[in-house]
């Protein structure tokens, strides 16, 4: 994880001191790497990459920590209203992979992790001086929670754990993504 963060940090500096002069132009964009947080990023933390073979779709690959072990997703990207020097752009995205984490406290043997399909909506917003880097936000609903809440139940049921709260039906990510070309 530590490897991880330094490597954000490198791309981090040698991107921002190519991007001072630069309008963001997210049309012009082909490829990204992003770290955070969420499903897009394989869980709780991790990173993603995304390619746009065309200037509104980008396919997309993300791993990271769920709690219960490594999370992945796979997924794709539509960006709507493009606009040279918007600082917000909306998108909307589908993708399959890590969607809930059961996490066992002191009993690792019953942490499970759930891969379904989850659909969301969000923004990229272009922040700062940087014209290459931006913030991206999204809400996402993860279908098949109901499979996770059922283990879930089954392992209370069983008193195996203690579950105080129900999963939450939507999700969420954060990230910060540094265009690479």
């Amino acid at each position: 994880m530590r490897k991880l963060f330094y490597l954000a940090c490198l791309c981090s500096l040698s991107f921002y001191s190519n991007a001072q002069n630069q309008i963001f132009d997210p049309k012009a964009e082909k490829f990204n790497i992003g770290f955070g947080i969420g499903h897009e990023y394989g869980g709780i933390i991790g990173g993603n990459l995304i390619f746009y073979p065309q200037k509104n779709i980008g396919l997309f690959a993300g791993g990271g920590y769920a709690f219960a072990g490594f999370g992945y997703n796979v997924g794709i990207k539509g960006r709507f209203f493009l606009k040279d020097g918007a600082s917000v752009t909306p998108f909307v995205l589908g993708m399959y992979g890590y969607n809930a984490a059961v996490k066992v406290l002191g009993s690792s043997e019953y942490d499970k992790l759930f891969y379904g399909p989850s659909f969301g909506a969000g923004i990229d917003w272009q922040v700062g001086a940087s014209k290459k880097n931006y913030l991206s936000f999204a809400l996402i609903v993860p279908t098949k929670i109901s499979d996770a809440q059922a283990y879930q139940d089954e392992l209370d049921q069983n008193g195996i754990a203690d579950f105080d709260r129900e999963l939450l039906p939507v999700g969420f990510s954060i990230g910060y993504r540094i265009r690479i070309r």
